[in-house]
């Protein structure tokens, strides 16, 4: 069952391990445009905490029919793209 209780300090925690793998800064998973490390955001949150995607469309300003796609896309880059898997990996295992 999908909760629909939204952890905040997981979330940053979350955050700031993506921006520390991926290189990037916190600003750029929170702005309003479409990144890839805001889909990696979303995707960790949906996959750990089972988080309801109304949920997190709302804390990460996109459409809650979107999020579905996000987890399909980064599903597929997973098999696909060299060398993600494992940054995926190791931001799991920075807040696990």
């Amino acid at each position: 069952m999908k909760t629909i209780t939204f952890d905040s300090e997981k979330a940053n925690a979350v955050e700031k391990a993506v921006s520390e793998v991926f290189g990037c800064r916190v600003s750029e998973i929170v702005s309003l445009r479409d990144t890839l490390v805001k889909k990696v955001v979303v995707y960790i949150l949906f996959k750990t905490e089972n988080c309801c995607s109304r949920v997190l469309a709302a804390n990460y300003q996109i459409s809650y029919l979107y999020v579905p796609t996000v987890i399909a896309e980064l599903e597929y880059m997973k098999k696909v793209v060299p060398g993600f898997e494992s940054k995926i990996e190791s931001v799991l295992k920075k807040i696990l």
